[in-house]
């Protein structure tokens, strides 16, 4: 299994757990870390798919074991009046200990990828993973220092410890933010000062995936930005560059353009879940990743709540992504009855591990189903139940049969089989979106009250 099983997870906080593993860290010796290989990687399930490999492909100092195959995703996180009234519906904004706690409980489980956007409330979304980030950080050097003065150790360990508590890079986790291609942003310049602001507004030096948005732009195709991306990174502002929203042939010209350049192309975030993987467009984009290894990031997994427990028909009604992709109840029925049916059977299984008993939900059947598919799922929580059965779903698989069921059953609303004028039209709008709300930030208006709640 992909995970990275903490038995005391289930015993104590997310934040005891994350205390204990700090604490774990300095007393580790300097030769005991040693990274996985290649070679050693095809044995972890999947076999040497690119997804599987993306850590010890890019990443092999900063992780000795694979992490876990899930992403939190950060688009709900925004602080300014525009997330709190508009976006986020009568839900509003997350409180600062909300997402301090999902964050830890992630974290607990040793999940590593952490997604977010200059878009997402204009860049402040971005400063409160940077905030939560610099937390974890700050209590590590702490846990640290503690354990430096109470266990004899040489000037060499003590360097070691203080620098693991304080580097970007061996933080443990990876933060990947996105570029947004408006339409008056045309040059390599603008592209570097979108990418130096996310930075700064993460509290890193350099990004270690920075995906480009979209593909669309009225004027600049994917090779242009992806140079931009390769002088950035010899200027030591990125890592790693990642895509998002892009086609088969959008991939293939971004990785070429990429070994042209100087930077590897490490991932595409694209939809992927059971209502889009019978999208000839989907696969066509699935078997080029896999070809070129790059990984795929799924978001929208859980098909914006429609492939929940918690939907039923009239919630559907009111349903825009439903509406938007013109899925009826009679469309996802069979799907859903399917998806209930095997969380009842693995729920009812008496060789899981005692410490499992809680009942499988169908979020978690939707998100084994696309780890099994070897991506990465990118989900968005909006409370700790929701944080807590989406890390459940790293306790147990899908057999092969349950997986050929699903695939029967999904259906085709793929995003990539949108018209190319839908595409840069939504690129437009949100562009307009993230400059309202970079404004209220700038004019100190980015966190509205409900949002500084429990903020330290």
């Amino acid at each position: 299994m992909s995970s990275i099983n903490t038995p005391q997870a289930g015993l104590q906080s997310s934040a005891e757990v994350l205390a204990l593993r700090s604490s774990e860290k300095c007393h580790t010796e300097n030769n005991a870390v040693v990274a996985t290989t290649i070679d050693e990687s095809r044995n972890h399930r999947g076999g040497n798919h690119p997804t599987n490999l993306l850590f010890q492909l890019h990443f092999q100092k900063s992780f000795s074991t694979p992490p876990p195959m899930l992403s939190l995703g950060m688009l709900q996180w925004g602080t300014t009046p525009i997330d709190h009234r508009i976006l986020n519906g009568s839900r509003g904004v997350l409180t600062e200990s909300q997402a301090r706690e999902i964050y830890q409980a992630f974290r607990s489980r040793g999940v590593v990828l952490f997604d977010t956007a200059e878009g997402y409330g204009g860049g402040t979304s971005e400063k409160r993973l940077g905030r939560l980030w610099k937390e974890e950080v700050m209590e590590r050097k702490i846990n640290c220092s503690i354990f430096e003065g109470t266990v004899d150790t040489t000037a060499t360990e003590k360097d070691d410890q203080k620098n693991a508590a304080t580097s970007d890079s061996s933080s443990e986790v990876l933060l990947m933010t996105k570029f947004l291609p408006a339409p008056w942003r045309f040059t390599h310049g603008h592209f570097e000062k979108a990418l130096r602001a996310s930075n700064k507004r993460m509290g890193i030096s350099k990004c270690h995936i920075y995906l480009l948005h979209s593909p669309m732009h009225l004027s600049r195709g994917v090779e242009y930005w992806v140079e931009s991306a390769a002088i950035c990174r010899k200027k030591g502002l990125m890592d790693t560059l990642g895509l998002s929203n892009c086609s088969a042939d959008e991939v293939r010209t971004a990785v070429l353009a990429g070994e042209k350049y100087g930077v590897p192309v490490v991932l595409n975030q694209v939809h992927f879940s059971l209502l889009d993987y019978n999208s000839d467009a989907l696969h066509d984009m699935q078997n080029t990743c896999q070809e070129l290894g790059v990984s795929i990031v799924a978001y929208n997994s859980l098909g914006q709540g429609l492939l929940t427990d918690d939907m039923n028909q009239e919630k559907l009604k009111q349903n825009k992504p439903a509406r938007m992709m013109k899925i009826a109840w009679d469309d996802l029925a069979p799907l859903r009855i399917a998806l209930r049916k095997i969380a009842d059977a693995h729920s009812n299984n008496k060789s899981r591990n005692v410490l499992e008993t809680r009942d499988i939900s169908m979020a978690q059947v939707a998100l084994n189903w696309c780890r099994a598919h070897h991506t990465i799922p990118l989900v968005g929580c909006r409370s700790i139940m929701q944080a807590e059965d989406t890390l459940a779903s790293l306790e147990w698989e899908l057999n092969s049969e349950e997986v050929a069921e699903l695939d029967t059953l999904a259906l085709n609303r793929c995003t990539l089989d949108s018209p190319v004028w839908k595409r840069k039209l939504f690129v437009v709008l949100a562009s307009v979106v993230m400059s309202c709300c970079q404004w209220m930030d700038f004019l100190g208006m980015g966190i509205v009250k409900q949002a500084a709640i429990g903020m330290k």
